[in-house]
């Protein structure tokens, strides 16, 4: 059996356990998950670009950082004190009464679900786009019969970013899989009991058990996704009207944290469940599932949230409840429309020595050039005669390459990740360090400290690499980290809508072009760029057999 990553995987959780055969079966399956190598994460990098999650495994994060509320309750104890008033009128104090305990009301699946409502409610609002950083503890426990490999992790502690929306999600634990895009959260019914009947309604397999349906459903959409303060008390408020939900107090999560859970039975269709809040402030904990023997006292698979708080962008550990820029928005499309392939290009890629036709257009003049997709060789038509040079030939020195400079193709255009080895040089797999990266680069602009260099290099590998499918998403959250820079709605020199990252360097390449009607449309295609007031297009990139053949 092939090695299988536990950051890679779905869990395994409720209808899936319970269909597993055996007691025997089901402690070898989850061995051999927790015996998966954990990715190294580096302190400056901590996951690179192909660990990021596919939409149908999302992670539902409940920031630590929103505002809780106090649910009120008797705070003191009232010594009671009899005054009897004496002839002589003054008072007379007696001896104080017994001090009598106040009554604390029993912790109820609908008291749960009041309070934990109340507190969603009393939290802000979160902008679908923002970045949410969190750190999550993943566990499998096994009988005591059972030996681990020596490669088994466990638990596993994950660190990872993901948009509030779920729809974005680089490394972050896998908890929920919402069954319903966060687009459309506003047309689900505002009402716990039509809620309810909702999710039901949404079961492919028509189950008989429909608490199990509405209780995993109500729960992937908690853990999935950042959901606005009304949405997610309405969960709430529908999870205490599931036919069989208890409610379970004085419970800790796997961090040892104090907690207080919605539990879900063991049925003959599921495995017990469980939803975790905090004590405290009703905040999401962990959520938790049984196997085969839901007489255990805690979950055989458990995830717990660990640390979670709103960040500026990807990439980043720095606190920040500042809203995503115009730019950030743009390329988290770009990002969105890569990962998911909406519309996927007739080209999916090209071999490094890929012959490509380009037709460009600078300042309203027109030049064909053929280049390999690495821009080792180039060939044009001089006076008549089609000239070929290589970057080895004399002729190099002279030769106005589309790729003058930047990293080489390797590196912006890496090998399958099975040709790769520890030792395989790469590019920072987040925006920031590819950043700075990029402006160590020297292309001859002079605006060095308003990252000129970078905004250039990127120009130059869009332009002089073959780019298929698109250059990876990381790149345009780098130009968006570009201080000052900006998004417009143009049209180009060919007449394209674009939109443009527009830069406020005083030299070089000031804005790069990306087609904006096909973007809406989930094709990422580039356009060109303007330098010193000049557009320079792309208006044709076609894969050829040769230097001087035409599409």
């Amino acid at each position: 059996m092939p090695d299988i990553d536990l950051t890679q995987i779905t869990p395994v959780t409720d209808v899936t356990i319970a269909r597993l055969i055996s007691p025997a079966a089901y402690d070898e399956l989850a061995a051999h998950i927790m015996a998966a190598p954990v990715p190294a994460v580096p302190a400056t990098d901590p996951a690179p670009p192909h660990h990021r999650r596919p939409r149908r495994r999302l992670r539902r994060l409940r920031p630590v950082w929103r505002l809780a509320i106090a649910v009120p309750l008797a705070a003191g104890l009232a010594v009671g004190v009899t005054v009897a008033v004496l002839p002589s009128g003054q008072p007379a104090r007696t001896a104080p009464q017994p001090v009598r305990p106040v009554h604390q009301p029993v912790l109820t699946v609908q008291l749960l679900a009041d309070r934990a409502a109340a507190a969603a409610l009393a939290r802000p609002t979160v902008p679908a786009g923002q970045w949410v950083y969190e750190v999550t503890e993943r566990s499998l426990r096994f009988p005591v019969r059972f030996r681990l490999p020596a490669r088994a992790h466990n638990p596993v502690v994950q660190h990872g970013w993901m948009t509030a929306d779920g729809t974005l999600n680089y490394n972050a634990g896998i908890i929920g899989d919402p069954i319903f895009p966060y687009s459309k959260l506003g047309s689900l019914p505002r009402d716990p009991a039509k809620l309810d009947a909702y999710f039901v309604s949404q079961d492919p397999a028509k189950t008989d058990n429909k608490s199990v349906v509405d209780f995993s459903q109500i729960r992937s959409m908690l853990f999935g996704m950042v959901l606005p303060p009304t949405l997610e008390a309405e969960m709430f408020h529908a999870l205490a009207l599931i036919p069989m939900v208890q409610v379970k107090d004085h419970v800790k999560d796997i961090a040892g944290r104090a907690g207080v859970a919605f539990v879900l039975p063991q049925t003959g269709q599921s495995v017990k469940q469980e939803i975790i809040l905090d004590a405290s402030d009703y905040h999401l904990l962990a959520q938790g599932s049984w196997g085969v023997d839901s007489s255990r006292p805690a979950p055989d698979i458990e995830t717990a949230i660990l640390k979670e708080y709103l960040v500026a962008e990807l990439g980043s550990t720095q606190p920040s409840t500042a809203p995503p820029s115009a730019a950030e928005l743009a390329a988290e499309q770009i990002d969105h429309f890569q990962q998911y392939l909406i519309n996927p290009p007739k080209i999916r890629s090209v071999a490094p020595g890929q012959w490509l036709y380009r037709d460009l257009r600078t300042g309203g003049k027109d030049q064909q050039i053929w280049a390999t997709a690495d821009d080792s060789a180039q060939a044009q038509y001089v006076n008549g005669t089609l000239k070929v040079c290589q970057r080895t030939d004399p002729c190099a020195a002279s030769q106005q390459w589309l790729m003058p400079a930047g990293p080489g193709y390797s590196l912006v255009y890496p090998p399958s990740p099975r040709g790769q080895s520890a030792s395989t040089p790469a590019l920072p797999g987040y925006p920031r360090p590819l950043l700075d990266k990029l402006n160590t680069y020297s292309t001859g602009c002079a605006d060095v400290s308003g990252d000129c260099n970078a905004v250039n290099v990127a120009a130059n590998v869009l332009t002089g690499y073959g780019n298929y499918p698109s250059l990876n998403a990381t790149w345009f959250y780098a130009l968006a980290d570009v201080p000052g820079v900006s998004l417009r709605h143009v049209t180009d020199a060919a007449g394209q809508q674009d939109i443009a990252f527009t830069f406020p360097s005083q030299d070089g390449v000031t804005a790069i072009l990306v087609n904006e009607r096909l973007l809406n449309a989930g094709t990422i295609q580039y356009e060109g760029y303007v330098r010193d007031g000049q557009q320079t297009l792309v208006l044709n990139q076609t894969p050829v057999s040769g230097p001087g053949v035409r599409p």
